[in-house]
């Protein structure tokens, strides 16, 4: 029975691990399952190193066969949290109605950066004016969040300055695949475009972010000189935006984090003083992510903790875009 033990162990490994590829299929997760595969491959290879070690070794054979099937699993697992850290934290889509529609507008002008960056310029005048360059949150393209905005009057708050919001890479027509190194260089590419234009002036441009979109926008505002900062349900960094979920990373753990966007860190540098906007009501990242986070700037932040407002609540509320706007009036005048 004590020679069988390796046996046993691996071969429950390998049914467990098929029940796993099966639930991945199921539901779509096909690069997750890739993934796992290979770690197969790697335990496929451990186990003939391991009988190798068997036949080569008088003494301890049994315990070589256990620990390599038992560092064969853990890779096994730490591919796969790194794989659910990614399809949690990045939702890639597109909406072909919404870009249809926007096209037809004549306020709304498609504009592609470096052929690899699309989004939309909303112009609110024709003059050489203010911008506000809007980093959305996650699960949702550009063109759904530009028609919903649009349908809540978002723009109303700042008459006299026109809006821009891109794709991040793998998102609408915007080509790449998302990580925080993909961003943080759309995010970049994006300021440096939006400054080069004839309607924009460059002085008054207000970086402004949401959820996700907060770390790239106080990337931003840390590489560039920008008029304002505004930050809506922002988090300090990855790592405890994943612990307010699931507090495991600590320790060795936090190895498995590889998109950390260390606001934080950023905000140390960022030469404004920004609008912060949380709720206690906010179940998605919660307001003492965004309070620690403003603590971290060197200018003081402007912070609003609100109450009653959930994730998706903060632009249908009055008090919300009322807050925007008076701080945008203020710095771009």
């Amino acid at each position: 029975m004590r020679k069988q033990l390796p046996i046993y162990v691996a071969l429950a490994l390998l049914l467990a691990t098929a029940i796993g590829l099966a639930i991945l299929v199921m539901y779509s997760f096909v690069s997750m399952a890739v993934a796992v595969l290979v770690m197969l491959l790697g335990v496929a290879v451990l186990a003939i190193l391991a009988l190798i070690a068997k036949r080569h070794m008088k003494h301890g054979g049994l315990a070589v066969q256990i620990g390599l099937i038992v560092v064969a699993a853990v890779g096994c697992l730490a591919v796969v949290v790194l794989q659910i850290a990614q399809v949690e934290l990045y939702y890639p889509n597109r909406d072909d109605a919404a870009s249809a529609a926007l096209a037809a507008d004549p306020s709304m002008e498609k504009v592609s950066i470096d052929g690899k960056y699309v989004g939309w310029f909303v112009h609110r005048t024709d003059e050489r004016a203010p911008l506000v360059l809007f980093f959305s949150g996650n699960g949702n393209c550009v063109s759904r969040w530009i028609t919903g905005m649009d349908q809540l009057g978002y723009w109303d708050m700042a008459d006299d300055a026109n809006f821009m919001m891109i794709d991040y890479p793998g998102y609408g027509d915007s080509s790449g695949q998302p990580s925080q190194k993909s961003i943080f260089a759309m995010v970049t590419a994006t300021y440096d475009y939006a400054a080069s234009r004839s309607d924009v002036d460059p002085a008054r441009i207000v970086v402004e972010g949401y959820s996700i979109g907060t770390g790239p926008a106080t990337y931003l505002a840390s590489q560039r000189d920008v008029a304002g900062l505004v930050l809506i349900a922002p988090y300090d960094n990855g790592i405890d935006l994943y612990n307010s979920q699931l507090d495991i990373f600590h320790g060795p753990l936090t190895l498995l984090v590889t998109q950390r966007f260390t606001s934080d860190e950023y905000a140390q540098t960022v030469g404004v003083s920004p609008l912060i906007i949380t709720s206690t009501g906010d179940r998605t990242i919660s307001h003492t992510l965004s309070e620690t986070l403003a603590a971290h700037f060197a200018q003081p932040a402007d912070l609003h903790v609100l109450s009653g407002l959930d994730h998706e609540d903060y632009f249908g509320s009055t008090d919300v875009r009322t807050l925007i706007a008076a701080y945008v009036e203020e710095v771009v005048s």
